[in-house]
């Protein structure tokens, strides 16, 4: 069925074309889209308590513009995910547990760097801000829904290299810094027994990085790429919460992601 879906994706973008692709295809155009497709295999581990793996899907929308004599660079991003993942755990008894979710992502993001001019090849530092939510629905009885979000400084560089005959080939590699974050696991949904809880993760109490590199090929009007990537997280323990059916933290947990993102750049 992946397959499937990734021939017919590339067939839809050979046939895409559009006039507003900068033709001279500069190392820092002053105004260039991406849109495309996003898949993702995500780990997920909250050590010695449980794990979530599988496989996301969804696309992309990204905006670079560089701009003045210094090649101030302006970026936008925006992409969002959605899956089932399987679930391995237990019961507060000790009771294995197996079951499915229901998993969406949404993130987004803006940087400003600054690009230089090797010739051939250019490289951005920046910085900027991200934002990310993950909504973890556990279908099981006792199961429940939370909703996990971010904030976060990402501060990387961008490397662009053009080839001849219309190849392209780059990368990114990126560190990011928790800004603060909430965790909503709605308790509630388990029994009237229990009340939703609300745990803060603090500033500076997790980072992760990412790392991708792309190829593209560029035909008249469009270019073609594909950007294989890795990113990870760790995120300490949460604050507490206290509710009338205990006190509750969040416990250290780690992402593990690895994916593919195929675009087309105009």
């Amino acid at each position: 069925m992946f397959k499937s879906k990734l021939i017919v994706f590339i067939i839809a973008l050979l046939l895409f074309s559009s006039s507003a692709f900068a033709a001279d295809k500069e190392l820092f155009p002053t105004n260039e889209f991406k849109l495309g497709y996003v898949g993702m295999y995500m780990y997920y581990d909250e050590p010695d308590v449980m794990h979530e793996k599988g496989f996301l899907n969804g696309g992309f929308g990204a905006w670079t513009g560089y701009f003045t004599d210094y090649n101030i660079m302006l970026n936008a991003e925006f992409e969002g995910l959605a899956g089932s993942l399987r679930y391995s755990g237990k019961y507060s008894d000790g009771t294995p547990l197996r079951c499915d979710t229901d998993d969406y992502f949404i993130s987004g993001r803006a940087t400003i760097g600054l690009g230089y001019d090797l010739g051939h090849t250019g490289i951005t530092p920046y910085t900027g801000i991200g934002a990310r939510y993950w909504n973890d629905d556990i279908k099981a009885t006792g199961g429940y829904e939370r909703q996990i979000k971010w904030l976060y400084l990402p501060l990387g560089v961008n490397i662009v290299t053009r080839l001849d005959d219309g190849w392209s080939i780059g990368g990114t590699l990126e560190g990011d810094l928790l800004l603060g974050g909430t965790v909503k696991s709605k308790l509630s949904q388990v029994g009237s027994a229990y009340q939703d809880v609300n745990n803060k993760q603090e500033f500076a109490s997790g980072g992760g990085g990412r790392i991708s590199a792309f190829l593209e090929y560029y035909f008249d009007d469009y270019a073609l790429g594909m950007e294989p990537y890795f990113r990870y997280w760790c995120i300490a323990e949460s604050g507490k919460d206290t509710v009338n059916s205990g006190t509750y933290v969040e416990p250290e947990n780690k992402f593990y992601m690895s994916g593919i993102r195929l675009y087309v750049k105009f």
